[in-house]
């Protein structure tokens, strides 16, 4: 009987440490290294979403709805653009490769839960040029792009296609490796 307890006692011992191991190789949002390292080779995607989100809220809705050849429904891109880009591994990605600097984190994050209490009544282009919740966003949008150094307001389309009516791609940005 004791043996089985020392060896039992023994196995729990050694099935701690493996499992002290692969905790200590876990990130905070429960990731692998090797697993991180795959989302860091994505970075300049995930930081150009980013960026691309922020610019849309600082467009008025004549500015937005000019992209309709590129984002096909520019309002809902606006939402999705921005929920993408605060995936927390992708949002997390950004930071561990200091594409942008640690400090403006909570900046961001204040931003998305600004952009969350946008009321669904108010998600359309008769708004966004009129309202205060509105002009709020853009003006938080603004300040944030301003404070991480970004001087343009200009939607960068490298990771979008323009399609034609038969969805034929008509434009791609030429350092893409798809026509």
């Amino acid at each position: 009987m004791k043996f089985n307890i020392f060896k039992s006692i023994f196995r729990n011992n050694k099935n701690s440490d493996s499992m002290d191991k692969k905790a200590e190789e876990l990130d905070e949002l429960g990731l692998l290294k090797n697993e991180l390292m795959e989302y860091d080779k994505n970075v300049d995607f995930y930081y150009t979403n980013l960026i691309n989100s922020l610019i849309l809220y600082t467009y008025n809705s004549i500015e937005l709805e000019s992209l309709a050849p590129i984002l096909i429904d520019p309002l809902t891109e606006l939402y999705e653009e921005l929920d993408y880009a605060f995936l927390p591994v992708c949002f997390e990605t950004v930071f561990r490769n200091a594409k942008i600097d640690i400090e403006f984190k909570e900046q961001l994050l204040r931003f998305k839960n600004q952009v969350d209490e946008i009321p669904n009544e108010i998600w359309d282009y008769e708004f966004i040029d009129n309202h205060e919740k509105w002009f709020e966003v853009k003006k938080s949008a603004e300040k944030i792009l301003t404070n991480i150094g970004i001087q343009h307001r200009l939607f960068d389309c490298k990771n979008h296609q323009v399609l034609d009516m038969n969805d034929n791609v008509i434009y791609q940005k030429p350092d893409t490796n798809e026509k």
